[in-house]
């Protein structure tokens, strides 16, 4: 005995297309000429546009500048240093309002934040903040600039 197969009627792909169509929409089209760089593994291995040793060394020979000739000011215009060794001594003790405001003071920042291991925290970048990492119970785990 031969079994033969009944096509589905057209309505009924019409209804099962609809979906699939309307999930296609929702994809996002791939922009044209555009291509991500993948970030560097290490800061190492970050291009800072500088050149290899060798070839620095060779510019400057060339233009007549020594390393020393060529220093980088201590402090860029408008920033507050911000030093998290000198803080260090912070670290284990429990966080309230006074001791923020000694880290602030001894580390040379303009403002702080003091985050657990559970809060959110914003993506931007300020030199003169100090972030102060805590762990669950509120004692102070470390210290970063940014």
């Amino acid at each position: 005995m031969i079994r033969r197969f009944r096509h589905a009627p057209p309505s009924l792909l019409g209804v099962a297309l609809v979906p699939l169509l309307a999930l296609a929409a929702c994809s996002p089209a791939p922009e044209e000429g555009f291509e991500e760089e993948a970030p560097a593994a290490t800061a190492a291995d970050a291009d800072t546009g500088a050149g290899t040793a060798i070839e620095t060394e060779t510019a400057q020979a060339e233009i007549g500048d020594t390393p020393d000739a060529a220093a980088p000011p201590a402090d860029m215009p408008g920033e507050t240093p911000c030093d998290t060794e000198a803080v260090q001594s912070l670290i284990g003790t429990q966080g309230s309002e006074t001791v923020y405001a000694k880290a602030v003071q001894d580390s040379g920042a303009k403002s702080h934040r003091a985050l657990g291991p559970n809060d959110m925290a914003t993506m931007d970048f300020r030199p003169d903040r100090l972030n102060i990492d805590l762990d669950a119970n509120g004692k102070i785990t470390g210290f970063r600039c940014g």
